[in-house]
């Protein structure tokens, strides 16, 4: 978990290739499709419907045995979605807003202009204590690391904590 800029998905991805695991993020999977709608929403704040995203998710996941997650659970009702797939364990990024503001303004998506971006980063500052709530109360471990400083720096912090 983490807000948009937290660096979840490079994380994501040096920690599945370091575990063997796949990795598996919703919005990856978003952002390769060529529907129209996708596309146009994805240039929005806007979240895409819950099950629609837990649809992805859950059909991503019946092929392999252990994944990482990326980019799920960001609301109350994908969380508790997520209780039935058998997740163990939470690692969130944490970020102070100008730095995850910073990030996004260097990656160059068209979801990652100032305004949606700051609109994305306020969604989910103001879910993400439902979500935790609804996973802690599952007994899902729960970590928060620090996202600043280096890639590598991160890593490790992740590693430590897993």
């Amino acid at each position: 978990m983490g807000c948009p800029g937290s660096g979840k998905s490079t994380q994501g991805q040096k920690l599945a290739e370091f575990l063997g695991y796949p990795w598996i993020s919703t919005g990856e999977i978003l952002r390769s499709s060529k529907e129209q709608w996708i596309v146009e929403k994805l240039k929005t704040a806007e979240l895409f419907d819950d099950d629609f995203v837990g649809d992805i998710l859950e059909n991503a996941l019946s092929e392999v045995e252990d994944a990482i997650i990326d980019g799920f659970p960001r609301t109350e009702k994908q969380a508790q979605k997520l209780l039935g797939l058998g997740v163990t364990e939470i690692v969130e990024i944490s970020l102070p807003e100008n730095e995850a503001l910073k990030r996004l303004s260097n990656r160059g998506r068209e979801q990652d202009d100032a305004i949606v971006a700051r609109e994305r980063i306020t969604e989910y500052n103001k879910m993400r204590a439902e979500v935790l709530n609804v996973l802690q109360n599952a007994g899902i471990k729960y970590t928060q690391i620090d996202g600043s400083g280096s890639i590598d720096e991160v890593f490790e912090r992740i590693k430590e904590v897993l």
